[in-house]
């Protein structure tokens, strides 16, 4: 028999996590949370890139079509409430894709994939986490210092027109 404790610990454990995953549903990219709503992300954890502060809402994965490989998102907020989507992604541009090739083997998280595009000098690197790939973006501008480098956040869905 299984202890009674343990079962209940593990059906709050999965209310918990629906419960959570539900809120999460409400937050769409580029909505305005209320003061209200952002005081309920007052414990989420910061996450600063130079001079902006963003409160990671949530992380998960996104299947991106029938048979693709689904991608890293997280769910930020910026200092003006406004809830963007991260796909902890690097970008970097301005410098060739071998400097770039060769600073990733220096970065203490090692990227989940990366494509190079050397005919722009472009580069984008994927990692598991949004701090990881703020981290990866820190430490890039340090050892590339004439490369642009970007960790982008989409704060509108594109729309066909």
């Amino acid at each position: 028999m299984i202890n009674t404790t343990l079962m209940k610990t593990v059906a709050l454990a999965a209310l918990l996590s629906m419960a959570s995953a539900c809120q999460a549903a409400d937050l769409t990219v580029g909505k305005h949370l209320s003061t209200q709503e952002l005081t309920q992300y007052a414990s989420a954890p910061t996450v600063q890139i130079e001079s902006q502060s963003f409160k990671v809402l949530s992380s998960g994965t996104r299947t991106k079509a029938a048979g693709a490989a689904s991608s890293a998102v997280t769910q930020v907020v910026n200092e003006r409430g406004v809830v963007g989507e991260s796909r902890n992604e690097v970008v970097v541009s301005q410098v060739s894709v071998d400097s770039v090739r060769q600073a990733v083997g220096n970065l203490p998280a090692t990227p989940v994939s990366a494509e190079y595009y050397g005919h722009l000098n472009i580069s984008t690197l994927r990692f598991p986490t949004f701090q990881d790939a703020v981290n990866a973006r820190a430490q890039l501008k340090k050892t590339l210092p004439q490369a642009r480098v970007d960790v982008p956040i989409q704060y509108a869905k594109p729309v066909a027109r």
